[in-house]
């Protein structure tokens, strides 16, 4: 990931910018030390399958703490003090409506990640000759993800084996898709698996999908699944076989296939580029 500045916003018009490599200026009122808790300090294998025999594997992290260490920089011709900077960034903190403040990730102005979290601590050292200022963030989704996601064109996509590419993450990630059931009578079931590997993962609804069905899949953080039959929303989990396995996008080449390709097709496929860390 290519970085030459680091942003943290409140998610609201009064966002602060508390650091930038590419413009690290004595004369900024908040000059970042240090930022710890940016890469992958413990990874941890999960796997999938009966038990005794694991057949898929992948990775994650666990919740990530995120320390900022923020030097204090007032301008004391202007009449300020150390305590008029620390209450102001108290103010900015606390103005997010959602309580969490996003680090995001530049590469010149293009955001190329980010990540948010809760202030869990404001740690102040009030009797230095320089003081400064610590913020933890408490990070309950760990991974650095795209604020925008990835559009795959699905014009051109083959349903009996489906190649997405993704070159720009370094960890797996879940994807969103739409497919629409548009062929025949219906299906009795849904099957997405890679035909180079050993999962599945496969829906067998009561009544099976019906032509003119919409099914809703997301792998991500919030996952679900459901379809939209006459406009109304029938939620699936329940279908789920058990043993399925979520598919992911992992870097480099996937490969995806119905189980069914003539009575289903693709409308929609997007994912966020995910990473490890900076």
């Amino acid at each position: 990931m290519k970085l030459t500045g680091i942003e943290v916003h409140t998610g609201n018009s009064s966002d602060i910018t508390l650091f930038s490599f590419r413009d690290p200026k004595a004369i900024n009122p908040y000059n970042v030390k240090g930022i710890d808790g940016l890469d992958a300090a413990s990874i941890i294998p999960q796997y999938y399958g009966s038990v005794g025999s694991d057949k898929y594997y992948t990775l994650s992290l666990e919740k990530r703490d995120i320390v900022i260490k923020v030097g204090l920089n007032p301008n004391f011709s202007q009449n300020l003090s150390y305590s008029d900077l620390r209450d102001a960034l108290y103010k900015k903190i606390s103005s997010s409506r959602t309580g969490k403040l996003t680090l995001q990730f530049m590469n010149g102005s293009e955001v190329i990640a980010g990540i948010s979290g809760f202030v869990s601590k404001f740690e102040s050292a009030h009797f230095e000759r320089l003081q400064e200022v610590q913020i933890t963030l408490l990070c309950d989704e760990p991974m650095l993800k795209a604020l925008t996601p990835t559009i795959i064109g699905v014009s051109e996509l083959n349903p009996l084996r489906t190649v997405i590419r993704d070159d720009e993450s370094t960890a797996p990630h879940g994807f969103s898709f739409i497919a629409d059931i548009s062929a025949g009578p219906g299906i009795p079931n849904f099957t997405l698996s890679d035909p180079n590997d050993d999962w599945v993962f496969d829906l067998e609804p009561v009544g099976g999908f019906l032509t003119g069905d919409a099914l809703y899949f997301s792998s991500d953080y919030n996952r679900y699944v459901y379809i939209i039959r006459n406009g109304v929303t029938i939620y699936l989990a329940d279908a789920i076989v058990p043993g399925s396995v979520w598919p992911l996008i992992f870097p480099g080449d996937n490969v995806f296939s119905f189980s069914t390709p003539n009575n289903i097709s693709w409308r929609a496929i997007s994912y966020y580029p995910t990473y490890w860390g900076v």
